[in-house]
């Protein structure tokens, strides 16, 4: 019995050093900015110990000990020390300000209005908005999938107010000039977290007219009362974010695990599923949750055909100014 305990926690201990020892190698790497041939040494001497370590346990320890200076530098390391002297990307270049005015109200700046010509051809602008706190009546919650890819999307949320407004929220990386976003990077400290605050004319239309993606648009059942919840829960978020930034992260904080809390708040009974990784099916997650609206007795595919909008765009009016209705043609 103690020779099967001795060999089960050895079994353990050995696939724990490799695993963090794997993931210290990405830190080496993208965290402190190694060179590649200190890398490749680096990961060479962790993989040489682990495997002597099987006949000599001395190995291991020297194997653990870069390990675990690698994983205490990590956990040191901060967004203020990362982008103090960050310039961001224009798309990304402020976040937004909110400003609690008494109980009822809220002003929001920097809610970000660009007008663009191409993707990568735009005028820089942003608008300033107060938003009656009481008068959020409804959430959709919007899918846009790009490169015909199914298992991957990006998420995001409007709030609609009863005098017709839309803001939209995407939670989204947010990239220093030069830098382009890599799954790997994301998962190693490498960019920031924005909450973008923006109108649909930018958020959405972009996707739609400029980047050629697929938009799914769905209305939630999120009562009044839900709905102004959740946008007072955004709110807060957005001025702690503003204060104290935070890291990106490709499977831990992303643009779909980030609207987990906000599930919860609507269903306090939520569970996370695997579903907020593979994000392109988020929306069947919602769906199966009882969280979209639907026709009786329509089924997913169906709502998801209906709700492509695509299709409304093709001989709507997509001006910014009907752009917003367009969309949401047959809802």
């Amino acid at each position: 019995m103690k020779k099967v305990l001795v060999v089960s926690l050895t079994a353990v201990w050995a696939a724990l050093l490799f695993a963090v020892g794997m993931w210290s190698v990405g830190a080496v790497a993208f965290s402190f900015g190694f060179p590649v041939a200190a890398v490749v040494f680096y990961a060479v001497f962790l993989l040489t110990c682990w495997c002597i370590g099987f006949k000599r346990r001395l190995a291991w320890f020297l194997c653990a000990v870069p390990v675990v200076l690698a994983v205490a530098g990590f956990a040191a390391i901060t967004p203020g020390l990362v982008f103090r002297d960050a310039v961001w990307q224009s798309s990304w270049g402020r976040l937004p300000h909110v400003r609690f005015e008494g109980e009822n109200k809220v002003r929001i700046a920097n809610i970000r209005n660009f007008n663009y010509r191409s993707e990568t051809d735009f005028d820089v602008r942003y608008a300033e908005e107060v938003y009656p706190l009481d008068q959020v009546a409804s959430i959709d919650v919007a899918l846009s999938h790009w490169d015909g890819l199914d298992k991957v999307a990006h998420t995001m949320i409007s709030f609609n107010f009863t005098d017709g407004r839309h803001l939209a929220l995407s939670m989204e990386t947010r990239l220093p000039e030069g830098e382009s976003q890599d799954f790997l990077r994301g998962l190693y400290k490498r960019y920031e977290i924005i909450d973008v605050m923006a109108f649909e004319t930018d958020l959405y239309k972009l996707r739609t007219d400029y980047r050629g993606e697929d938009l799914y648009l769905y209305r939630t059942n999120a009562t009044p009362e839900q709905a102004a919840m959740l946008f007072a829960a955004v709110l807060h978020g957005a001025r702690r974010l503003e204060k104290q930034p935070a890291f990106y992260n490709s499977i831990t904080t992303n643009c779909t695990t980030s609207l987990a809390p906000a599930l919860r708040l609507i269903d306090a009974a939520y569970k996370d599923d695997i579903r907020e990784l593979l994000n392109g099916y988020s929306d069947e997650l919602l769906f199966e949750l009882g969280y979209l609206k639907h026709r009786e007795g329509e089924s997913f595919a169906e709502l998801k055909q209906r709700r492509r909008v695509s299709q409304y765009l093709q001989d709507g009016d997509r001006s910014d100014k009907h752009y917003s209705e367009t969309i949401r043609t047959n809802l």
